[in-house]
């Protein structure tokens, strides 16, 4: 198995513009929503800091084991997916990821993730849109264990 690129995030750049989460939800959803994006931009106001929320693809990921119907899973490429399909909504893996990767859109019904936007042959589109540089795109390091 082969872990290729991840999104690496820069809080410190980031200006909440929301391009990133937009762009994302358009991709995936066909419509632009913050709440259907598989990335989050929290935000603490009062000091005007930002963390930006998106899967690591941990090599070792806590989510996988814990859903009870195997619907979180690693591909042959390291990306950790989930499918919807066989998904029961019942939010272990959202509990169980360290890095509050997971969302839980409730109109839906769903979890969403960061998919590296699989299938796109340019990689994250998150990448692509951020104004200020605070994503990127690299490839994930030898031996860490994300």
């Amino acid at each position: 198995m082969t872990h290729g690129v991840r999104v690496r995030a820069d809080a410190r750049l980031c200006r909440d513009c929301q391009a990133c989460a937009l762009a994302c939800s358009l991709l995936h959803e066909g419509e632009c929503h913050l709440g259907l994006a598989g990335l989050r931009v929290a935000k603490d106001m009062a000091r005007y800091e930002f963390q930006i929320r998106i899967c690591q693809h941990c090599r070792s990921p806590e989510c996988v084991p814990v859903c009870p119907t195997e619907a979180i899973r690693m591909d042959e490429r390291g990306v950790v997916l989930i499918h919807d399909d066989e998904c029961s909504r019942c939010g272990a893996c959202a509990s169980s990821c360290p890095y509050q990767a997971i969302f839980h859109h409730e109109a839906a019904d769903r979890y969403l993730k960061c998919d590296l936007c699989a299938g796109r042959e340019q990689g994250a589109l998150c990448v692509e849109v951020c104004p200020v540089g605070a994503l990127t795109q690299s490839p994930a390091p030898a031996g860490v264990e994300v």
